[in-house]
């Protein structure tokens, strides 16, 4: 079981989702400071618990997450936690929740499993594990359950899993409301993982969850722009976050070229060339087949404001892509008022004529019909400026 190519998203947006889902989850607000750590903390009522802020493992070990019991101690712990640095990464939010106690918990989790090629329901006594870590369930039962996606989650699937794990009768209802609501979440928001870590049984004998993660399809962003604002920048520049906003792959290298592609093979020939002439590229995008002229405008805008770019490479090759929509895009970024680079351009393919058509009458362009070529000419153009 895999997940791949998934954007996380913080603890506090995962459970703003789930909330909307109507999950039952503990009442909590974020703060940024100390001082709001303890209004909050107040208006919540005491005991609460302080959570760290961080898609880094490790911030329980770590000091991350504290329980506080009065107003005495809270503003001394909150600025501990807002010091800690876990992988470089300095928290800058914590979480504050209203603390409880439990006589139960569980893993519940809806994780896409690659090698089934489907969504897996998965329920264990294991609270407290994860996903990331299989050796984490072995000492607890632990039952899964595929779900064909077309057909979609039936409550048979759900009675299974709570009677093969011995679950008490008076916690169906709640559970299976819960397991269906988790479900949706899934399939609503392109998620790979939506993850209940750990749904706790209180004294009341109600269900809450405490802790929660939602990783995201990358892939699917365009379809998610709700979330686009939602990934902690700390761990996404910039051009990162515009590349997943139009579905485009971006990759960083140490040089001074930029490279717009569409298609690996195009990609890895353009690196290979560069790196004969002994030079790298600064980014490589790959457009993808099939790009629209906005993905094709945000690529090259990203090269264009990117101060270590200084030379642009354009290489397309058109079949799915289209060149009169890739020389749309490319004159809608120019037309930006972006700083102007020299800009060294391959169109071939499909609709290539009317794509040139259009491109001819910018100064800034210089046209190639292969790509030795135009690598060679980048390159030369580099060294001439450097001389």
């Amino acid at each position: 079981m895999g997940v791949e190519h998934s954007m996380k998203l913080q603890e506090y947006k995962a459970k703003s989702i789930l909330k909307d889902a109507g999950i039952p989850l503990p009442v909590s607000t974020l703060a940024t400071n100390a001082v709001q750590v303890k209004r909050i903390a107040a208006e919540i009522g005491y005991p609460v618990v302080l959570k760290a802020q961080t898609l880094e493992p490790g911030r329980g070990r770590a000091g991350g997450v504290r329980i506080v019991q009065n107003e005495y101690e809270i503003e001394n712990i909150s600025n501990q936690i807002f010091k800690l640095v876990l992988n470089q990464h300095p928290i800058q939010f914590i979480l504050v929740e209203k603390a409880f106690t439990f006589s139960k918990e569980y893993y519940f989790a809806v994780i896409s499993d690659l090698d089934a090629g489907c969504p897996v329901l998965r329920l264990s006594e294991a609270g407290g594990a994860t996903y990331l870590e299989p050796e984490s369930f072995k000492n607890a039962r632990c039952v899964d359950q595929p779900v064909d996606i077309n057909v979609g989650l039936k409550d048979f699937q759900i009675r299974r899993l709570i009677t093969q794990l011995g679950i008490d009768p008076s916690l169906w209802k709640q559970l299976q409301l819960i397991a269906h609501r988790t479900y949706d979440v899934y399939r609503q928001y392109d998620a790979t993982l939506v993850e209940i870590n750990s749904l706790v049984v209180t004294q009341q004998n109600q269900l809450f969850a405490l802790d929660t993660r939602i990783s995201v399809d990358g892939q699917s962003l365009f379809r998610q722009e709700r979330l686009y604002d939602s990934f902690d920048p700390s761990y996404f520049g910039w051009d990162e976050r515009q590349a997943l906003k139009y579905d485009v792959d971006y990759h960083s290298f140490p040089g001074e070229i930029g490279c717009i592609v569409n298609g690996m093979g195009l990609a890895y020939l353009t690196i290979d060339q560069l790196i004969g002439l002994n030079m790298m590229p600064a980014a490589m995008i790959d457009i993808h087949g099939g790009a629209t002229s906005t993905s094709i405008a945000s690529s090259l805008e990203m090269l264009l404001s990117n101060a270590r770019v200084k030379v642009i490479i354009i290489n397309i090759f058109g079949g799915m892509t289209r060149c009169d929509e890739a020389a749309d895009g490319l004159l809608q970024a120019l037309g930006g008022g972006f700083p102007k680079k020299p800009i060294f351009i391959r169109l071939e393919g499909t609709n290539d004529d009317s794509g040139l058509d259009l491109l001819h009458k910018n100064e800034n362009l210089t046209f190639f019909g292969t790509t030795d070529a135009l690598v060679n000419a980048a390159v030369s153009w580099l060294r001439g400026e450097e001389q």
